[in-house]
């Protein structure tokens, strides 16, 4: 009896080793595959950086042409345009978010599911990181010193049929790294600019933008047209697409691709080694492509929105296309 007692107790021993040994070889697996998508995605944001601090972006040289436009001729918005011409630097909140996104990235995943989740957001980052994609989503900064210009500064990249509300809005609204939704003691969402970004509610009359109105009116932006499913956290992306849910309208209607962006993880497990593996083919052309590009550092990228599909190879990341 004590014979097949111990001889159980091994059994159940080197099962348990070999468990460990197998979860250990999984994590390893994912652990190596996350890091060296991590290492592409910081490239990408490396070159990024160089191109922004060496003016290469249309768009940043808009917005100091701009900013110093309305700092010399709008005394009202000089401090708000000198704030925003801050976004022309790789210290801007928009650059700066990507960094922290990617720093916040866990390269230790305990699941297939987590793991996945992961390479989703390593994809979304290296996605806004391209130098197209990033200079369009300047054109929010752009268009936003435009709005305090009185006319006197066009807008860019906004369709004939949206240029009137372009020039009367604030293009940041909604955009999460300048502020964020908060809900009031009255139960309603209102805007809350983050930090120094509070200033445009003085500049603005103290007058607040609240979800509800705010969706139901014409508004143009990058962020809110293309751009919404790729910038953010994914808190950032679930609260927006709560919030469009909650208070539909033809302007901010719910988007199936945001509400796939981080999808459950029974449907996510099964697909983590072929999507993966794809991404490592997408971010690898996408790698190369910035390092041929880094030898020659004088061409500016298109402003052009319909060229930021163009931004990822990657098949797995087709699905973000759509934008909101």
């Amino acid at each position: 009896m004590k014979t097949v007692n111990l001889y159980r107790a091994q059994l159940i021993t080197g099962f348990m080793v070999i468990l460990l040994l197998l979860l250990s070889g999984c994590g390893n697996r994912f652990e190596e595959e996350l890091t060296n998508e991590k290492k592409r995605a910081k490239n990408s944001l490396s070159y990024l950086k160089d191109q922004i601090d060496r003016k290469q972006l249309s768009n940043v040289l808009l917005i100091n042409k701009y900013a110093d436009f309305i700092a010399s001729k709008k005394p009202t918005y000089k401090d708000v345009a000198l704030l925003l011409k801050k976004e022309a630097t790789s210290e801007g909140k928009a650059y700066q978010g990507l960094v922290k996104r990617l720093n916040e990235i866990n390269l230790q995943p305990t699941s297939e599911a987590m793991a996945e989740a992961n390479l989703n957001e390593i994809q979304l980052i290296a996605i806004a990181a391209e130098e197209t994609e990033f200079n369009n989503s300047l054109a929010d900064v752009v268009n936003t010193l435009a709005s305090f210009s009185d006319g006197e500064l066009a807008v860019v990249n906004v369709p004939a049929s949206n240029r009137t509300a372009a020039k009367k809005t604030n293009a940041l609204v909604g955009n999460p790294s300048y502020g964020s939704w908060q809900r009031g003691s009255d139960g309603r969402s209102f805007w809350e600019w983050y930090g120094m970004y509070s200033m445009f509610s003085n500049v603005m009359g103290g007058n607040r933008y609240y979800y509800d109105s705010w969706s139901s009116r014409p508004h143009y932006s990058y962020y809110n047209q293309y751009g919404r499913n790729r910038w953010g956290s994914s808190y950032d992306v679930n609260r927006n697409y709560d919030l469009s849910r909650s208070s539909p309208s033809k302007y901010n209607k719910p988007s199936s691709a945001t509400r796939t962006r981080y999808a459950t993880s029974s449907t996510r497990s099964s697909r983590y080694g072929s999507s993966s593996s794809r991404s490592a083919s997408g971010s690898s052309k996408s790698s190369n492509k910035s390092s041929s590009r880094s030898s020659t550092y004088g061409s500016r990228s298109s402003s052009a929105y319909g060229s930021s599909s163009r931004s990822s190879s990657s098949s797995s990341s087709r699905s973000y296309r759509s934008g909101k």
